[in-house]
C-alpha cells in the first residue's frame, strides 16, 4: 500500500481530479481557502490486488472515495450467532462511490473489512480526514458554510443509497424508514440547519447499517463515476 498526501501532487492535476467529486467541488466554489484546508487533510492511497484498506473494529474518522479499480466489502460469516471460517461479500465498491461514512458519522468501530479486488490491476482511493467536521461548534478551520456543504452531501449520499435498497426490496420493513425521518424546515444556512443535517445524517447512517447487515449494499454507482477518465493521465 502506498499512501501520499494530496499536496505531494501537482495542484492542477489535483484540481482536475477533485472537480468531479461533489463535496470538493462545492466547497471550492464556496471558498478557495476552505478548499485548501480540505487538501491539507486528504491523501491518495494506492492498493495492489487483494490488499486491505479498512479493517473491521478499527476506529478512525476517515471517509473515502474510490477513484480507480474495485473494492470488496467483506464481513465475517456468522451462523447462529457464531463466526464461521471465511467471509461473505457485503458490497462491491466501484469508482465514484463514497464509503467509510457510516463509521465516521456514528463514531463507532468499522463493521467490515475492505479489500482491493483480486482481479483489479490497481485500486486508488482518496481519503479525507473528517475530524474537521465532527465538532459542529468548532469553526476554527472550517466555517459554517463548509460544514453545511459536507452534511448536505452526506445526507444526499445516504438517502440515495437507501432509495436503492427500497427499490430492490419495496416490501421490507425498512423500506420506508428513511422517508419517515423529519426533514428540517427552518431557516437555511445557519447553525440550526447544521445540527439538523448532522442528526439526519446519523439517523440515515443507522438505517443503512441495518440494511447492510441484512442484505449488503449491492452495486451502488453514482454520477461521479466519470472521474475514472481523469485519473488515467493525472498522476503520470
Amino acid at each position: 500500500m502506498e499512501i501520499k498526501p494530496l499536496l505531494d501532487y501537482p495542484r492542477d492535476a489535483v484540481d482536475r481530479l477533485l472537480n468531479v467529486i461533489h463535496l470538493f467541488r462545492d466547497i471550492r466554489a464556496a471558498s478557495e481557502w476552505q478548499y485548501d484546508v480540505l487538501l491539507k487533510r486528504s491523501r491518495l492511497v494506492t492498493l495492489a490486488p487483494g490488499e486491505q484498506l479498512l479493517r473491521a473494529g478499527d476506529v478512525d474518522q476517515w471517509v473515502y472515495f474510490l477513484l480507480r479499480g474495485e473494492l470488496q466489502v467483506q464481513m465475517e460469516a456468522v451462523s447462529n450467532g457464531m463466526e464461521i471460517p471465511g467471509e461473505r461479500t457485503l458490497a462491491v465498491i466501484r469508482p465514484g462511490e463514497l464509503f467509510g461514512d457510516l463509521s465516521m458519522l456514528l463514531a463507532e468501530p468499522r463493521s467490515a473489512n475492505v479489500f482491493a479486488a483480486h482481479h483489479s490491476r490497481e485500486s486508488q482511493v482518496l481519503g479525507l480526514d473528517c475530524t474537521l467536521f465532527g465538532d459542529l461548534d468548532d469553526l476554527s478551520l472550517l466555517q459554517l458554510p463548509a460544514k453545511l456543504i459536507f452534511y448536505r452531501n452526506m445526507v444526499h449520499s445516504l438517502r440515495w443509497k437507501l432509495e436503492v435498497y427500497r427499490s430492490k426490496y419495496p416490501g421490507h420493513q425498512l423500506a420506508d424508514s428513511h422517508r419517515k425521518l423529519r426533514l428540517y424546515t427552518g431557516p437555511k444556512n445557519c447553525r440550526d440547519e447544521l445540527i439538523a443535517l448532522a442528526d439526519q445524517a446519523r439517523a440515515l447512517a443507522r438505517i443503512l447499517l441495518d440494511w447492510n447487515a441484512e442484505f449488503g449494499s449491492g452495486e451502488l454507482v453514482d454520477d461521479e463515476s466519470d472521474m475514472l477518465g481523469f485519473l488515467e493521465s493525472m498522476l503520470s
